[in-house]
């Protein structure tokens, strides 16, 4: 019997290694919420979809369309921390009630959202929309990405 031990002991060392290494890597944004997802929310026909993604600050995001004029992420854990250095660099952000724990807007960097320590964020370039618009919209989409979390 002393012979199946060292086989089971490895293969739980593997599988809490295994383990450890799926939760260290984050979500794939651009598959969790599709182009298509994207599109139906900001009423555009955006092509193409690229991966934004800086492992080190936790920081996983997707650009969509070509320069990236629709853009979403989340970083966790660390996201508290995240909030409160982006937050405090636009002191003059509106704060959005019923999004998360904390929510800012500011046209210049969209819908930051705070769900716990995991932080979502949302940007559409402007173009023509007005700020109400832009808030829909991005607000829409850190909802569309929480909601797949």
């Amino acid at each position: 019997m002393r012979s199946g031990q060292p086989t089971l002991s490895l293969l739980l060392t593997f599988v809490v290694f295994c383990a450890n290494d799926a939760l260290a890597a984050g979500p794939d944004v651009c598959s969790v919420l599709p182009i298509a997802t994207v599109n139906e929310l900001v009423h555009q026909n955006l092509v193409g979809a690229r991966a934004d993604i800086s492992e080190q600050a936790n920081s996983y995001g997707c650009s969509y369309g070509p320069g990236g004029p629709v853009s979403v992420s989340i970083i966790r854990p660390g996201g508290a921390a995240a909030f409160a250095r982006t937050t405090s660099r636009y002191p003059n952000a509106a704060t959005v009630a019923g999004l998360g724990n904390k929510a800012v807007f500011d046209k210049r960097v969209g819908v930051i959202a705070l769900f716990g320590d995991t932080v979502i964020d949302a940007f559409v370039s402007p173009g023509n929309l007005t700020d109400a618009e832009l808030l829909a919209i991005e607000k829409s989409l850190v909802l569309a990405l929480q909601k797949k979390l």
